[in-house]
This record gives structure tokens, C-alpha cells and sequence, in this order.
């Protein structure tokens, strides 16, 4: 390659600066304009460390180049979500850290090189005194600090900076930085004796050393061709990809790094001046595509490894990711850290940090904990509110953890309990509240008084002393236990009634009820006083508002104004103010002013296992945290905008269950949790938004033009224009009928005029279903039926209709809709778990379902397809065909997704026509199914198939050539 001239582009010439400029402006002037020279400042200005720190932990010299370039292309794509400015230093030190460790890891598992003459990196000082262990724990717990300390020791110890230097930086005093350096020294100090290292006085000198790493230009030369997109190593996109959001601008990128190279970011002002050629480095006279020892350069094997929009690796033969999984994490309970950090847990004890400036979390950390085979590796934990501890549920115990800042927290407390259903936290983490149930006969009652099937008891866990005592017995339900935020009071939540313990005493204080309604959801106030409830009109079978009562006598508070619920409700730290949440995100509300403060846009569902709240404040009041136990959500509180909100923008909420593909293939739509998202098939990016309220049936139905979009709002069908979101039209039942909450089944024509729908609802605990037709281009209802609602509501509540809707399928088999359930086609299989409903192919002649042959392994099924009009038997697939299973247009191709691979299959022959290795799953998304997908569709011309999947994506897959038709 030939090296770039030294030629500054006039444009950027404009951009001479006579004074250095702060890495706050430099970074603000990149985000806002894509200043190429802002961001070769900041190279010139941080490379040195970023190159030092990877050569600390990895001294194979190519590894620690891939990792340079790889920290800069995390901070271009990423740049917008460095949350402080004027951290770009340690932000940068952190991603270095992170991604060296990836790239570390990544070596360990492969094979070791034969030659002995490999690239190595001139040792560190500190390594050569310490060894290897020392340097990369130095930098590991480093990142680990708060970032207040962070940033100071990275610019004084890793930087060099004086401490007068560091203060005009970070725009504070000069005590401000001693005293920080001081305190972040002894933390540091303290984590490393921990584990079992000592940083001694001539260590930490040579530590806290200015020494600089020589960037060679060349490997600045490497890193331009980086700059456009596709020409980076697929070692480099891969530990890219790993640290930070990717969001890059590449046009800018590309003048940045060659301007660098030549040392252009020195002759606009923003660095130090270019060096004499006697003072260049050696390597500068090397090819640009040389080592730093002068070793040859090692060969890229392969394609480049492909990515989403966001820099995420995508599985191997996927063509593209629709939704994003930045945010995404399977999350049971979180806490919240003082430096605001959020701390999750996942259902098989996998512990996550969200760093504050950070959309992924870091590495997870599994909880020691053993369980019964037949747990399948899961079981619940609960986070204190400040993220120091944790609580899990394991057989006949409650064990406690405390993190100390060790990789795996150190167990602190074990409690002996009978079947636990729930655990909450008190707020100083000092005190646990258990919830255990005895089951004394059959579990088909849970609220049976008289039969005393149920036995609830309510205990506190003194974790400080070991000991706990009983609070309440003998109560035959228990919906919830809610501390107050003072921990002195605790509320008992039995859906008839509530009862308010004191803590300290055991001593109950009060038990009332609301005449007529049923307590759905329940909050205390920070002293115990006053109950916020979600009410439940059991005569109508309706969640109500939200509403205000003394806590002591069950009195309405006076002066309180009730709102609209949700699925929870907690008082906000004031304990004034309360925050409530549901499918349409969080809204901040003030019961004494009668008026909503805040409204944050997303989504938050009630979590599982009686977590004791679903959203908190950051201790300093700034971010406003919430989950949906699938997306972790992070709201500006002052504005209610969301933190990161590219991701936010293209995130799904929640497991994508429904999927919707245009004749034309220029538009896919995807349902999970509470959104729609109508997508670009073309680029991946999301066009319309809709909500989404009780989506039962896997379709989603385009009209032939790809302009409109019909699907399920709770118990109607809304049409949506596609490109913009609004809605058009509803389809309701005939208002005769009883309330329907929920479609089960709905499919549009081929010529677009007629809309079919199946719905469910309950009626004082009586099942009803109504079967309608409409007119597709008025709404006018044409006919209506009622149905037998035992008949057509089974099989997950989700009924597949052939084109026309002239057959359907449930039950595993399939039958004229016009005859009903009763009368099917088919002879009956042992089908796989999950897989009730067929999969028609687009024609409507032949039909698939998944099915278990007791002679195969466990776990392993089989494909089958039958013609529909017949039901005879066409096709039964070899083992391994099975899973989630779709057919392409005719029906002679069948995609199967099992719980490792994805298969497509020749039905006329049997033949295998390709394999994909699934993405990875959590043990909770496929016990029940065997698949790694919850739903999946062939587009029109059976090109490519969309999966959709628990992780709250969707990918697109291309079906093997010579099989789409």
C-alpha cells in the first residue's frame, strides 16, 4: 500500500487551533458534525495509553494492533454515548481493557502457534518487575472503579498528566483531583489485595509512571483502512463489536485516521508538533501493512465476519438482524449501584453490569449454586435495591450473596424454608421477606380457603444475625409483599385484603379491604402510611385505576387523585409521587396535584416472583431504570427521553412471537411485547411503530401493496398505514356479543376484501369466542358466529389460517372452518411441546407439523407434512426435522428450527438442503418448545426465512439456492 501524502484537505485546515482544545469539545464536535480532524485529535491525543494498556495484556503484537484499532473504532461508533465528556480518557482505557480481555480469551481457546518467532511486545516496566498476573489485574479492577476515580488515575498515572493538567481537563480543582487520585489509589490498592496481589510503593511508582507507548504511524495507516465499510479483518470487527455501540460515521473516520497517519492532527493544532524524521520510529520505514517486530503480517482467511447495524456479530449464513440486541437481556430483578450502574440477574443466576455510559452489559458472572437436574438450571435471585446483595431460591434454602468487587460474590447467609414463592429485599439489604407456600393437596385452587389446598406464610430473614421468624401464616393466597421505603413497615398482599406489619415487632398493625374490588397491585410510601393500589373489579373482570388509602384504617386519602393503571405501581423516592407502569413504558404521577409529571416512552411489565419493583431512580435522581424482564431501560428523568436512543428507537420490548412479510418483500413486521415494528427489508431499519396489546396469533397480514398492515389490538384488528403508523380502521365484534379481550386467529384474503378473525373472551369465568368476518375496505361486519370456546381456544390460544381462511389448524391437525375443531383431517401424532397450530404453505395445499417418535433421542423431532384438502401424508422428514417448522409458497421446501440448528429440508425427497447453527439461547426459551425460535416465515418468493426469536430480535436467513420457488 502506498503511504498517504502529507496533505491537510482545506477543510480542515479551518480547524487550526492555536491552544489545545478539551476532549469535551473535541468529542462534541465529532458528534455533532463528523469532524474527522476532532476525532484524529483524540487518537493523537489518547493512543499512546490505548496502545500501552492492550500491549499489557496481550504481547502477541498483532493481537494488541487488532485491539488498538478496535478501541477506536468502539469510541466511532459509540462516540455519542460517552456519557461524560471529558471521561473520554478512561471510557477509552475501560473499552481497551474489555476488548483485550475478548481478544485474550479468544487466543486461550485456539491453538497455540507452532513458531517460535511469533510477534511479541516489548514488555511493560511494570510487567517486567511483576509479572503477567499483576498487569492485567492493575487494568481489570481499574475499569472496575467508580468512574469518578476512573478518570482522574487514567489521566494522572496511565496519562501522564500533572495533577494541574487533569483539573483544567475535567474543569475541577486541582484538590479535587488529589484528593480523587488518593482515594482511587487506595481502592485500587484494596481490590487488588483481595485478590491476594500487593502494589508495593516502587511498583506503584513505575504504575503511576507518565512513560508513553510511540504509536507508530503506520499502524495509524492500518487503522484508515478501517474507514470504509467491509475492509476491516474479522478479528477487528469482532473485538469492535464487542466494545461500544455501533454508530459510525464513516466518510469523517476515513480524513481522520489518514490525516493522523501523517501526522495531521499535530499541524492542526490539536496534538503535539509532527516529530523530525531522526525522530521517528523505526517503524515508520516498514510497508504499511508490516508488524511491529517486522514479522510477516498475518493473512485474513475468510469473508469478513458480517454484523448487524449495530456492530453485533451476526450468526454464521444470517443475512440480517431486525431490532438490535443492545439492552437486551433476560432480567428477574436489578439494583441500582451508587455510581448509578445497574446490576441484573437472569433466571440461571447470571449476574450483568450495565455500566451508566454502557448499552451492553459486561461479561456475565453465574452464581455458585447448585440445583436438581430437573430445575433445568434455573431458579429465582432477587437484587437488593443498592446492588450489594443477592438472594437465590435453591432446594428447601434461601442462600445470600454479597458482592465485594470479587468476579463471583461471596456467599454470606443461608436460610432453611419450605417451598419459597418469593423473596423481597428490605431497602437498607440489612433484612429479607420470604414468602413460602406448603401445597396440602392438588394445585388447581390457589386462593381455596375452606380447602386449605394452600398454606402461605410470610418470614423475615435477619441476615446480620442469621435468624428469622415468622411474620404471618395460614393465609390461603398471597399476591405480593411491599416494604416501605423506610423498612420499618411491611405490607402483605392477599388480593382480598392487606395486611400491615411492624417490622422491628412483628406486630400487625393493620387488615382491611375494598368494598367491591379486589387489591391487584399494592405500594408503600417512604414511612408506611399511605398504600397506593391498583384495584380488580371481579364482577366485570376489570383492572382499574390506580388509587390512594391511610395505610392503618384502609381510608381513601384525602386529596389524592387517582390515575388510570397499569401493571405496577411504586411511590417514587419522595414518597410522594408515584411511578406507574405497563405495555406503554412508565408514567411519573403526582396524586396530590392531580397531574402526570412524566411520561418515558417504552415499555415495563410486571416481573415475576414478587420482585419488589420494576423501575428506580439512579441514587443522584438523574436516570429513571426500568424493565420489561426482557429490555433494560434507561430514561433521562428530567426529560423522560431515553438514554440511548438509537437503541431504544430500534429495540423490540420483548420476545418476538408474530411476523408479518409484504407480497413484494420490501417490508417485513415483527410483534413482541407491547410494539409492532414495521421494517426496511432492504437495509434492516425500522419504518412505522404501532402498539401491540395481547398478540395470540403468529401472523401478522399485509395488505398486496405492502401499504397497510392489519393486526390484533386486545379484542379487535386495527389497520395501520405502514409507513407512518397511523391507524386506519378497527375491526370489532358484534357489540351483542360478550367483551372479547383477545384474537386468537385472524387472516386478510388474497384479494385484500374480506378479514377473518377468531376471538376469546371471559365473562364472570365463563370462556366465550366469536368467530367474524368483515370487509376489509369498510370495516362493515359480514358475518358472526359464536363458538365453542373449548374448542377453539386451545393450542396457546393461536389458531393458523390457510389463505382465504378457508381451513385452519389447531389441536395438530386441521379441518374446514366452516366444520370446526371437531372435525379433522388428520390422524392423530404425539406432537413436540409447543407446536399445536400447523404451518400452512402460501398456496394452502399442504400443511406441517412437528412431532415426537418415541425411537429418537430426547429432545430430537421430526418434520410432516400432509396435503390439506386430503390429509394425506406427502412427506414424513428423517429425525432432526423438527422444532418450529415452515413451508415455503408451494410447500416443497421445509425450514425446521430445533434447539441447535436451523434445517432446510426437500419435502418430495427428504433430502437435507442446508444447516445453520442457531444463535445462542437461554434454557428458559427452549424448555418448553425445542426450538430456538418462537416463530417463522418464508417471504413471498421463497428466497429468505425470518425467524423470530425470545432474545427480542428477528433474523433473515437465505434458503438454500435451487430450493425457492
Amino acid at each position: 500500500m502506498t503511504a498517504p501524502k502529507r496533505v491537510v484537505p482545506p477543510r480542515l485546515m479551518r480547524l487550526v487551533a492555536a491552544a489545545p482544545v478539551s476532549d469535551t469539545d473535541l468529542l462534541a464536535q465529532f458528534i455533532r458534525s463528523q469532524d474527522g480532524a476532532a476525532f484524529a485529535a483524540l487518537v493523537e491525543r489518547h493512543g499512546p495509553m490505548v496502545l500501552r494498556t492492550c500491549r499489557r495484556t496481550l504481547w502477541d503484537a498483532h493481537a494488541a494492533e487488532d485491539a488498538f484499532q478496535a478501541t477506536f473504532l468502539a469510541l466511532v461508533r459509540g462516540a455519542h454515548r460517552v456519557r461524560k465528556a471529558a471521561s473520554v480518557a478512561s471510557w477509552l482505557h475501560g473499552t481497551a481493557v474489555r476488548i483485550s480481555l475478548k481478544a485474550k480469551g479468544t487466543a486461550a481457546r485456539g491453538p497455540r502457534p507452532s513458531d517460535p518467532s511469533a510477534a511479541r511486545c516489548e514488555p511493560d516496566p511494570l510487567a517486567a518487575m511483576t509479572g503477567r498476573e499483576l498487569v492485567s489485574a492493575v487494568d481489570e479492577e481499574l475499569v472496575r472503579l467508580p468512574e469518578r476515580y476512573q478518570v482522574v488515575i487514567t489521566l494522572c498515572c496511565l496519562e501522564g498528566l500533572s495533577q494541574e493538567e487533569a483539573a483544567r481537563r475535567l474543569g475541577c480543582s486541582v484538590a479535587s483531583v488529589k484528593g480523587r487520585l488518593e482515594r482511587g489509589r487506595e481502592r485500587l490498592r484494596a481490590r487488588l489485595a483481595r485478590r491476594g496481589l500487593a502494589l508495593s510503593a516502587g511498583l506503584g511508582g513505575l504504575l503511576f509512571d507518565s512513560a508513553r507507548a510511540e504509536v507508530p504511524p503506520r499502524l495509524f495507516a492500518r487503522a484508515a483502512e478501517l474507514a470504509a465499510p467491509g475492509t476491516a479483518s474479522p478479528s477487528v470487527a469482532a473485538l469492535a463489536a464487542a466494545g461500544a455501540p455501533a454508530h459510525a460515521t464513516w466518510p469523517a473516520v476515513a480524513v481522520a485516521v489518514v490525516v493522523l497517519a501523517v501526522g495531521g492532527a499535530a499541524a492542526l493544532g490539536y496534538a503535539t508538533p509532527p516529530r523530525t524524521p531522526e525522530q521517528q520510529p523505526a517503524e515508520a520505514t516498514r510497508p504499511a501493512d508490516a508488524p511491529l517486530d517486522g514479522s510477516p503480517r498475518r493473512q485474513n482467511s475468510g469473508p469478513p465476519a458480517k454484523t448487524d447495524r449495530y456492530g453485533d456479530p451476526l450468526p454464521a449464513g444470517a443475512l440480517m438482524r431486525l431490532g438490535t440486541l443492545r439492552g437486551a437481556a433476560t432480567v428477574m430483578s436489578f439494583g441500582v449501584t451508587a455510581d448509578g450502574a445497574v446490576l441484573t440477574v437472569g433466571e440461571e443466576g447470571d449476574l450483568r453490569l450495565w455500566q451508566p455510559e454502557a448499552d451492553t452489559p459486561e461479561p456475565a458472572v453465574r452464581l455458585p449454586v447448585r440445583v436438581p437436574d430437573e430445575w433445568h438450571g434455573r431458579f429465582h435471585s432477587y437484587i437488593s435495591s443498592d446492588a450489594k446483595r443477592v438472594a437465590c431460591c435453591a432446594p428447601e434454602s434461601v442462600i445470600v450473596f454479597e458482592r465485594r468487587g470479587e468476579n463471583v460474590p461471596a456467599e454470606i447467609g443461608k436460610f432453611k424454608f419450605p417451598p419459597v414463592e418469593s423473596l423481597a429485599f428490605a431497602p437498607d439489604s440489612k433484612k429479607l421477606v420470604v414468602v413460602t407456600r406448603n401445597r396440602k393437596g392438588n394445585s388447581e385452587s390457589i386462593r381455596n380457603k375452606e380447602k386449605k389446598e394452600n398454606e402461605y406464610a410470610v418470614h423475615v430473614a435477619d441476615i446480620q444475625t442469621g435468624q428469622s421468624r415468622a411474620l404471618v401464616t395460614d393465609l390461603s393466597y398471597i399476591r405480593e409483599v411491599r416494604f416501605s421505603a423506610d423498612g420499618r413497615r411491611v405490607a402483605v398482599n392477599t388480593f382480598d385484603e392487606l395486611l400491615v406489619f411492624d417490622v422491628g415487632t412483628g406486630k400487625e398493625l393493620a387488615r382491611w379491604s375494598v368494598d367491591g374490588f379486589k387489591l391487584d397491585r399494592v405500594a408503600l410510601n417512604t414511612t408506611g402510611d399511605v398504600v397506593a393500589a391498583r384495584l380488580y373489579k371481579e364482577a366485570t373482570e376489570e383492572h382499574l385505576d390506580v388509587r390512594f388509602f391511610e395505610a392503618t384504617t384502609g381510608k381513601a386519602q384525602k386529596g389524592a387523585v387517582g390515575t388510570d393503571g397499569g401493571d405496577w405501581v411504586t411511590f417514587a423516592p419522595d414518597g410522594k409521587t408515584v411511578l406507574i407502569g405497563d405495555a406503554r413504558g412508565v408514567r411519573w404521577w403526582d396524586p396530590i396535584a392531580g397531574r402526570l409529571l412524566r411520561q418515558f416512552d417504552g415499555a415495563s411489565g410486571e416481573l415475576l416472583y414478587g420482585e419488589t419493583s420494576v423501575a428506580r431512580f439512579t441514587p443522584d435522581g438523574k436516570v429513571l431504570v426500568a424493565t420489561t424482564g426482557r429490555v433494560l431501560f434507561r430514561w433521562d428523568a428530567a426529560t423522560g427521553k431515553p438514554l440511548f436512543a438509537g437503541v431504544h428507537a430500534a429495540s423490540l420490548f420483548g420476545s418476538v412471537h408474530a411476523l408479518g412479510v409484504s407480497a413484494d418483500g420490501t417490508r417485513y413486521a415483527t410483534s413482541a411485547g407491547s410494539r409492532i415494528r414495521v421494517w426496511d427489508a432492504a437495509t434492516g431499519k425500522p419504518v412505522a411503530t404501532v402498539p401491540s396489546v395481547n398478540q395470540w396469533p403468529h401472523n401478522l397480514e399485509f395488505s398486496r401493496n405492502g401499504k397497510t398492515l392489519f393486526a390484533p389490538v386486545g379484542g379487535e384488528i386495527v389497520q395501520w398505514d405502514a409507513a407512518t403508523g397511523t391507524e386506519l380502521r378497527r375491526f370489532a365484534v358484534d357489540p351483542k356479543e360478550p367483551r372479547q379481550e383477545m384474537v386468537i386467529g385472524l387472516r386478510l384474503s388474497d384479494d385484500d376484501k374480506t378479514l377473518t378473525g377468531v376471538t376469546l373472551g371471559r365473562v364472570k369465568g365463563t370462556l366465550t369466542s366469536v368467530f367474524t368476518t368483515w370487509d376489509a375496505r369498510s370495516g362493515g361486519r359480514q358475518f358472526t358466529k359464536k363458538l365453542d370456546p373449548f374448542d377453539w381456544s386451545a393450542g396457546r390460544c393461536c389458531i393458523n389460517f390457510s389463505p382465504n381462511a378457508l381451513y385452519a389448524s389447531l389441536y395438530g391437525d386441521v379441518f374446514l372452518t366452516a366444520d370446526g375443531p371437531t372435525k379433522g383431517l388428520l390422524p392423530p401424532r404425539t406432537l413436540g411441546p409447543g407446536f399445536a397450530a400447523g404451518a400452512f404453505s402460501a398456496d394452502g395445499g399442504r400443511i406441517a407439523f412437528t412431532y415426537i417418535d418415541e425411537s429418537d433421542p430426547r429432545g430430537v423431532m421430526r418434520g410432516v407434512v400432509y396435503g390439506v384438502a386430503t390429509g394425506a401424508k406427502l412427506c414424513d422428514l428423517p429425525a432432526g426435522s423438527g422444532g418450529r417448522v415452515a413451508l415455503n409458497s408451494d410447500g416443497s421446501v421445509l425450514a425446521a428450527a430445533g434447539l441447535t440448528d436451523l434445517t432446510f429440508w426437500d419435502t418430495s425427497t427428504g433430502k437435507l438442503l442446508a444447516r445453520h447453527r442457531s444463535p445462542p439461547t437461554e434454557k428458559g426459551d427452549t424448555m418448553y418448545s425445542n426450538s430456538f425460535a418462537e416463530v417463522m416465515r418464508f417471504t413471498a418468493d421463497g428466497t429468505k426465512l425470518i425467524t423470530g426469536h425470545a432474545d427480542t430480535t428477528a433474523l433473515v436467513w437465505p434458503v438454500p439456492a435451487g430450493a425457492a420457488k
